[in-house]
Parts: structure tokens; C-alpha cells; sequence
């Protein structure tokens, strides 16, 4: 094994550690920033850009001066890391001085003593992309092998941030599962008031709560809501298991 591939399993095992240790994708982005600046080569900055939807932002910097580069890209809608996710290609500044595609970047980058910078796009899912932008003190600060650490950092990163999303997704339509278990408790528990109080079958109950939510333009769950208020003075709390929808039925019933 070579210096360039202990290098790399050196990175991944530092990422696999980050993304293990990280409660946050926000963790786990800092974290990867402050390793890319330590192991791509040394006085390298680094930071992430994450595009969602077309509107760039900062993810995490490893120090203010990088993250003041890339605010102004994201201000101007014009640089190297967003040029980068437009084309999805490699988009390296050997020699920020000599560069004219992006002026205000430019100076702005200069007026904080970086002379070379570099923006590794990655896909992460449609409409999300990230950017790991690397900035150093000198022009050509870096080698084929210490870009080849940084990609292998991009990849990482998109990898990190896709199993988070695809986590927040899960938390998201458990939620919904549960608010909609929630007001199907309460419906059941309005069906059981309204069965006791006019001696009818829950098909009949659950059509004059219907008529009921119609007549007062309210949502259904809320109705149900109003009912249980009646006989309990109180507002229902938020009920979702099966065994506590039973005992709720079986003190109406015993009223």
C-alpha cells in the first residue's frame, strides 16, 4: 500500500467515526470540514456548501475567513463552488490572483490571503447537492494525491448527508403516523360517547359525527374532540394505543 491509499483509508476511517459519533448532520458536517483542513494538506480551509431547491448555504467552515468566500459566492450568485454544482465537475483556482471569471469571489478571497482554492461537487438526492470547497494561503497548494483525499471527503459527505435525510424523511412520516393514529383515537373514543348516548350502532355513530362536523364546518377529528369535551369537561389528551382506547369505552360506558 502506497502513501496516497494510507491516506485515503486513513480519511474514510475518520469519516466512518464522524458520521457514527455525529447527533446531527450539523455535527457530522463541522466535523468533516475540520478533517478535510487538517488531512487534504496542511493550512487547507475547507468548507460545505449545501444547495437545496436552487438556494445555496453554508453548511459548516473550518474558519470565519473560508466561510466570508463562499457568503459572497452564495450574495452574488457567481464562484467556484457554485459553478462547481452547476456543472457537476471538479472546479480548481490554481492561482486565485490570475483568476477572471468571478471578481468580486475573487478579491473578496484574496483580501483574506488565499491564493488557491478548489470545489468538489456531489449529487445527494434531486434538488440537494452539496459542495466541498477547499481555500490555502499559497497558489497550487495541492498535489493530485491531496485532491484525490479531498474526493474522497466529497463523497463522504453526500453519503452522510443522504443517510440523514433519509432519516429525517422516517422521523417525518412516523409523525404523520402518529398524529393520524392520535385523531383516529379520538374519533373512536367520540364513536363510543355517541353509541352509549343514543343506543345506535357504530356505523350510526359515525354518521351523525359526520353530519355534526359538516353543520359546524369543522374538521372531523375536531368534532370528535368537542364531543369527548362534553362528558369529560375537558379536552381529550392525545391518545394513540389501543389498550388506553378500551378504557376510555369502558368508563363511557359505565357513566
Amino acid at each position: 500500500m502506497n502513501d496516497d491509499d494510507t491516506a485515503q483509508v486513513a480519511a474514510l476511517v475518520a469519516l466512518q467515526s464522524l458520521l457514527v459519533d455525529a447527533v446531527s448532520v450539523e455535527d457530522f458536517a463541522d466535523g468533516v470540514a475540520q478533517a478535510a483542513a487538517h488531512h487534504v494538506s496542511p493550512a487547507t480551509s475547507a468548507t460545505i456548501t449545501l444547495r437545496r431547491e436552487g438556494r445555496p448555504t453554508l453548511m459548516s467552515a473550518s474558519d470565519p475567513a473560508a466561510a466570508a468566500c463562499d457568503e459572497v459566492e452564495y450574495a452574488t450568485g457567481h464562484g467556484p463552488c457554485l459553478e462547481a454544482i452547476d456543472t457537476g465537475r471538479l472546479v480548481h483556482v490554481a492561482d486565485v490572483a490570475r483568476e477572471t471569471r468571478w471578481p468580486r469571489w475573487q478579491a473578496t478571497t484574496l483580501a483574506h490571503g488565499f491564493g488557491s482554492a478548489a470545489a468538489l461537487p456531489r449529487p445527494v438526492r434531486p434538488g440537494v447537492e452539496i459542495a466541498l470547497n477547499l481555500y490555502a494561503p499559497e497558489p497550487r497548494a495541492w498535489t493530485e494525491s491531496a485532491l484525490s483525499i479531498a474526493d474522497v471527503y466529497a463523497d463522504q459527505v453526500a453519503c452522510g448527508l443522504t443517510l440523514f435525510l433519509r432519516t429525517a424523511d422516517q422521523a417525518e412520516l412516523n409523525a404523520d403516523l402518529r398524529a393520524a393514529l392520535v385523531s383516529r383515537a379520538v374519533i373512536d373514543q367520540a364513536i363510543g360517547v355517541i353509541m352509549a348516548e343514543n343506543r345506535c350502532t357504530s356505523a350510526d355513530a359515525m354518521s351523525i359525527l359526520r353530519r355534526a362536523s359538516r353543520n359546524r364546518k369543522t374538521k372531523l377529528r375536531d368534532m370528535a374532540a368537542t364531543v369527548l369535551e362534553g362528558v369529560a369537561g375537558s379536552p381529550p389528551c392525545d391518545v394513540d394505543t389501543f389498550v388506553e382506547r378500551a378504557r376510555v369505552a369502558d368508563r363511557v360506558y359505565r357513566a
